[in-house]
């Protein structure tokens, strides 16, 4: 599972910055904390995989809930849930954590906080939480609702924080 969570990390990190090596800054519990990019433009981010998952979709792709740091955009806490099938046109991505609960912009198989207000609310709930869960609706087919364990989030974070330079 976790050696499937870093190829998973790699990938996406891949997708989002310039090419560069990959580095595992460290395992927090239930999240994994990575730098890569380059030294000129570096990103960090931390991500798990849910612990449950309900319902059922065919060829379901990878679920992952993240949290990036891009330092040379001045773009820290970005929000992102990767849930491994398309979403619905139009709908938006459910995120709750305890009692607080945010709409992500929806597009693809992914899922964003829409700003850096709502991305800071995000990782502020997720720091104080316990678990976090996803409802997203497929394009074809019921809800699917992924469940993410918060053990080790704050420490994650606070890694990546050190790692690429967040005060």
């Amino acid at each position: 599972m976790r050696a499937k969570l870093v190829l998973l990390l790699a990938l996406a990190a891949l997708e989002a910055a310039p090419a560069g090596a990959q580095t595992l800054i460290g395992r927090f519990d239930k999240w994994e904390a990575i730098r890569g990019g380059s030294a000129q433009e570096p990103i960090c981010f931390i991500a798990a995989v849910p612990a449950k998952s309900e319902g059922k979709i065919a060829k379901r792709g990878d679920a992952i809930l993240m949290i990036g740091h891009f330092p040379k955009k001045k773009a820290f806490g970005q929000v992102q849930v990767k849930v491994g099938f398309a979403l619905k046109k139009g709908a938006r991505l459910e995120l709750a954590v305890g009692a607080k609960s945010f709409k992500l912009v929806a597009d693809g198989d992914s899922a964003y906080g829409e700003n850096a207000k709502e991305n800071g609310e995000i990782v502020a709930a997720l720091k104080a939480g316990k678990t976090a869960s996803a409802t997203g609706l497929p394009a074809n087919g019921a809800k699917i609702v992924d469940t993410y364990p918060l053990d080790g989030f704050a420490k994650a974070l606070a890694a990546i924080d050190a790692a690429c330079g967040r005060k």
